[in-house]
């Protein structure tokens, strides 16, 4: 015969077979001390890869997602602007007719300009809820002297809630950006007075986009800048600021143990028997000003109060 044969038990194996065999054998071998170990480095690698691969067109999708969401919201915030400027002109020019009926005895209606200091709060929602309700407009002093988040819920971003304010229609005024009126603070000198304003002016247009504070409240009032008064309204002038105090101290910052809503009704009802046009003074982080608030509000229309947003152009407003 050409080739042999071999006999196992009744199974007869040819030289050639065993041979093909042996050379699997060792290729096998081969394959698993030598090439296994490489490719499965290398299978490693493309499952790491894919995993990278898929994360990144998974962020990638959310990020489109989410500047999407951000155009819109710009988008919405730029028509909100356009919008509440066109109402706050109508709405100003009415205020300013009313102030010079009422100066001129033409008219039996007063106006008193709720105005909030030291926003935005948490609590703000809330004022502006209770606002809505009774149709009233206000006008808030904000800063930044907390960062950018709310003072009582710090896992709110402050710029976040800016909006809200102009969409009820409300005046969001310059409180400064740090409200510091300690000593070597703003009313260091007048150049650090200014920046405090033009970087609050700056964190107002970026949270709104683009709406201009015309009106600040010298955090205190205008006697903290002592000697230096007279060069800051130069330069809010030179700048195109206004700038506001107030004619009735509700109380409300009086300190806890006295600044209560009974005490600050009180305040506010007193002084409205004696001014037809008045700028009240309260605190957006008050709780006992916003119980005291209804009341306020219910008594003070009923002797022919109407509530306004300041303007620039009011003749409670320096110029």
């Amino acid at each position: 015969m050409a080739e042999t044969e071999r006999s196992t038990g009744r199974i007869k194996v040819s030289g050639k077979v065993l041979a093909a065999a042996a050379l699997i054998a060792c290729a096998i071998i081969a394959a698993t001390v030598f090439v296994v170990p490489k490719f499965a480095g290398t299978f490693k690698e493309y499952r790491a890869l894919r995993a990278d691969l898929k994360k990144a067109q998974s962020e990638q999708a959310a990020a489109e997602k989410s500047n999407a969401a951000l155009a819109q919201s710009v988008k919405e915030m730029t028509r909100m602007k356009t919008d509440c400027e066109k109402l706050s002109s109508q709405v100003f020019e009415l205020a300013a007719k009313t102030e010079k009926d009422i100066t001129e005895g033409k008219s039996n209606k007063k106006i008193c300009y709720i105005t909030l200091d030291d926003g935005p709060y948490r609590r703000g929602q809330d004022f502006l809820e209770l606002f809505r309700k009774y149709d009233v407009k206000a006008t808030f002093f904000m800063t930044t002297a907390n960062g950018d988040m709310l003072p009582d819920q710090a896992d709110i971003s402050a710029s976040s809630v800016y909006p809200d304010y102009l969409r009820f229609g409300h005046t969001i005024g310059n409180h400064t950006y740090s409200h510091d009126y300690g000593s070597g603070g703003l009313y260091s000198d007048t150049g650090a007075f200014m920046q405090a304003v033009e970087e609050q002016q700056d964190f107002t247009e970026k949270a709104t986009g683009g709406y201009k504070t015309q009106i600040v409240r010298f955090p205190g009032g205008t006697g903290m800048a002592g000697s230096r008064l007279g060069a800051i309204e130069d330069s809010l002038r030179e700048e195109g600021y206004t700038w506001v105090d107030w004619t009735v101290d509700s109380g409300d910052s009086w300190g806890s143990d006295t600044a209560n809503a009974s005490l600050i009704k009180s305040n506010v009802l007193s002084a409205s028997k004696e001014q037809d046009i008045m700028v009240v003074l309260f605190h957006e982080w008050s709780e006992p000003t916003l119980e005291a608030m209804p009341d306020i509000i219910d008594t003070l229309r009923g002797s022919g109060y109407i509530f306004l947003p300041l303007f620039p152009g009011s003749m409670m407003v320096s110029k």
